[in-house]
């Protein structure tokens, strides 16, 4: 006859058992029905997530790109700069890294872009929307106003006509990711010229643009379905412009 104190211990390990077992199954949970775009899936925060988020004007496509200084702006070819990293802060909002300048992307109350190198919850946070053209646009949990490249204000609106340049057309990544860490490490490293602890300050050394690996932007095939409309006359963000010394706003 067993034993009673054993089969009451055996009787306790059962439930610890189910619950074992339904973990290796993988329970799904909140699973994405198949989707053209990689920002839905289970794995977003991994390298296998880097993307390169592409938009396009009347002329050309551009790459989001964060530069080291927290410069926003459209580059016309993929670069280790332009490698983004988008974080789920839930199943619908995400947090958009620049993964070589270690900052975050953000609109203030007035959709100003700029970047932080923190991620502020009411500036930095994204809702996420998948479109039936297959693009992806972001906008301000707070404001509900469109991130675009063209720098004009505009809320989301489902099923309104939005802007050519605040839609998205996300990338596999490119760049090696042992190239972006490459680049951080020399960043980091102090000057060998330098004595340790002796004038040396944590501000990023300038890196030579001519070592990166770059790759043009498409061409015109991935033309928006959306209403297109004239590009306004300013332009914040320089997508038109080739001078890197504008630089929008930005907060440690």
């Amino acid at each position: 006859m067993e034993d009673p104190q054993r089969r009451r211990r055996r009787r306790r390990s059962v439930p610890t058992w189910m619950l074992a077992l339904a973990l290796l199954q993988g329970v799904p949970g909140g699973c994405a029905a198949p989707n053209q775009s990689p920002l839905v899936g289970s794995n977003w925060g991994s390298p296998r997530r880097y993307v390169h988020l592409q938009t396009s004007t009347e002329l050309s496509n551009f790459y989001l790109e964060i530069k080291l200084d927290g410069t926003v702006r459209g580059s016309a070819s993929r670069n280790p700069y332009s490698v983004i990293m988008l974080k789920a802060d839930s199943r619908e909002r995400v947090a958009i890294l620049g993964v070589k300048s270690s900052r975050y992307l953000c609109l203030d109350p007035e959709g100003t872009p700029f970047t932080s190198a923190v991620c502020l919850r009411d500036d930095c946070v994204f809702e996420h929307r998948l479109l039936e053209n297959n693009r992806d646009v972001f906008y301000s949990i707070r404001t509900g106003i469109l991130l675009n490249l063209e720098g004009s204000r505009q809320v989301f609106v489902a099923g309104h006509n939005l802007p050519r340049t605040a839609l998205f057309l996300p990338k596999s990544s490119t760049v090696p990711l042992e190239r972006l860490l490459l680049h951080r490490e020399r960043r980091n490293r102090p000057s060998s010229s330098t004595p340790a602890g002796e004038g040396s300050d944590s501000r990023p050394v300038p890196e030579d643009d001519a070592e990166l690996e770059l790759e043009p932007a498409d061409d015109g095939a991935n033309a928006s379905r959306e209403a297109l409309r004239e590009p306004p006359a300013h332009d914040p963000w320089s997508v038109h412009s080739t001078d890197t010394n504008s630089s929008p706003g930005t907060t440690n």
